[in-house]
């Protein structure tokens, strides 16, 4: 008996020449979300060199605190623009949308010689970022076969990944103008391919195009029949287009939707308050602050950003294969239990013990906590979202959870360096610690397993979960 391995079987649906549209599409999602993550990791390696005697654009500490501060700023504001577009004209239009002021940022960076086209910049790249994580999970959902669903979403988001260790490797080598022209590049590719792609079925179909639809999936399943799919889209979105918006809005009432909206939302929170943004904008600083000499400081976001890329890489599966709720689980454990260690370090460190021999523990514990995060608390919220919701409500679902997740993520940077100041690092990483720890109950007792079910198998179970 010849027993076929995960990644044998990994490896053979990538190279179905039916599942290619599909991994097309993901590619290019990956490339959107290799700008949000060229985004963050810009901030590390240019605020020492624009703060700099010899910075090409002189700026203060305070200063630069905003330009790094409005990506989160902006993000707000793109929740919002982001929930509305997708309502109106569906993903596909609205991640080509985004990709506009993504691109607008960098080409002002460009151009930039002073602090407020840097300050316009980061808010219009902050746009788009609150844009895209409202559109694309609904997008990886309505065209990713339920088989390969999570696969999709763990690919496409190993884009953030790559574009934070790309741009912390820019940042390293590249003036500000010369980084920013390899960001625009990559944007105007992904432009050209979502340019290519078909809209998505769902969206057609809410427009009344049933053969339009039909050919729209026939193309994202590789040319094989979809009668009986084309039927199941069809009940999933039936109601979609013939209530008003206030009707949708009364749809929050119903018992199911609001449990789903809660699910959505506390998982999109646990992933920006358990520390992920402040440790990668006040990484170098950490380490600095714990002695940490293993590597310099200044290539630290290069190795962990650049492990994380690899992890996300062969873990692309992981979701499908021990679903959700697992992954999500163990992410949490792992971040609690890296948090604990970096605390604790610092912790000693304040009782003025020597920690010599450990000056390895800090990078080892920013290592361990972007692994754990990059395999679950990443990339499982936005699979839930695009997962959770019925149609006709989905859009304004995503609006709702991406801008409570844009409110915290910008509570969550600004409120680091206070909190250091009030009560020391050490506490800092235990609150993150004991955050992290809370998730894993609320995921075992409360979120729903989505592995491998369609988009109306979900909402069947949920509607049986409330009755029952």
């Amino acid at each position: 008996m010849v027993v076929t391995s995960p990644t044998n079987q990994l490896a053979s649906s990538l190279v179905n020449a039916k599942l290619l549209p599909q991994w097309i599409a993901s590619l290019a999602v990956l490339f959107l979300l290799s700008q949000i993550g060229s985004m963050f990791g810009w901030t590390s390696p240019y605020s020492a060199r624009l703060t700099s005697r010899d910075s090409p654009i002189p700026l203060t500490l305070d200063q630069m605190s905003w330009v790094a501060s409005q990506l989160n700023l902006g993000r707000v504001v793109g929740a919002f623009i982001g929930g509305i577009c997708a309502y109106h004209w569906g993903s596909k239009k609205t991640i080509l949308l985004t990709l506009v002021p993504i691109l607008t940022g960098w080409i002002l960076i460009t151009i930039a010689d002073g602090p407020l086209l840097l300050y316009i910049s980061r808010f219009s790249s902050g746009l788009g970022l609150g844009m895209a994580f409202n559109c694309f999970p609904l997008f990886v959902g309505e065209i990713a076969s339920p088989k390969i669903r999570g696969t999709i979403i763990t690919i496409a988001l190993c884009g953030s990944s790559l574009g934070f260790m790309l741009a912390s490797i820019l940042g390293s080598y590249l003036s500000l103008n010369n980084s920013a022209l390899v960001f625009l590049a990559i944007g105007l590719v992904d432009v050209s391919i979502f340019l290519w792609l078909p809209e998505t079925p769902h969206h057609l179909l809410k427009l009344g195009k049933t053969e339009a639809a039909k050919r729209s999936l026939e193309w994202y399943r590789g040319g094989i029949d979809v009668s009986e799919e084309l039927d199941t889209v069809q009940k999933y979105v039936s109601s979609a287009s013939l209530e008003s918006f206030g009707h949708k809005l009364k749809e929050f009432g119903n018992p199911v939707i609001r449990k789903t909206c809660f699910i959505s939302v506390m998982l999109y929170v646990f992933m920006q308050v358990c520390g992920f943004n402040s440790v990668m904008l006040y990484m170098e600083i950490i380490l600095r602050k714990g002695g940490s000499d293993v590597i310099p400081p200044s290539y630290g976001a290069v190795v962990v950003s650049g492990l994380g890329a690899i992890t996300s890489a062969l873990t692309v599966n992981m979701m499908d294969k021990f679903g959700r709720k697992g992954v999500t689980a163990v992410s949490s454990l792992g971040t609690s239990l890296s948090m604990v260690a970096l605390g604790t370090y610092f912790l000693l460190i304040g009782y003025g013990l020597d920690m010599t021999g450990f000056t390895w523990l800090p990078l080892a514990s920013i290592i361990l906590f972007n692994e754990a995060f990059v395999i679950g608390l990443m990339i499982v919220p936005s699979a839930v979202m695009s997962e959770l919701f019925p149609a006709n409500i989905k859009s304004i679902a995503a609006c709702i959870s991406g801008f409570i997740a844009s409110i915290f993520a910008f509570g969550s940077s600004k409120t680091y360096q206070p909190l250091v100041d009030t009560f020391g690092e050490a506490y800092v990483f235990y609150i993150y610690a004991m955050i992290n720890a809370l998730c894993i109950p609320f995921v075992i007792f409360v979120m729903p397993e989505t592995k491998r079910k369609s988009l109306q198998q979900i909402q069947d179970d949920l509607m049986k979960g409330i009755k029952g």
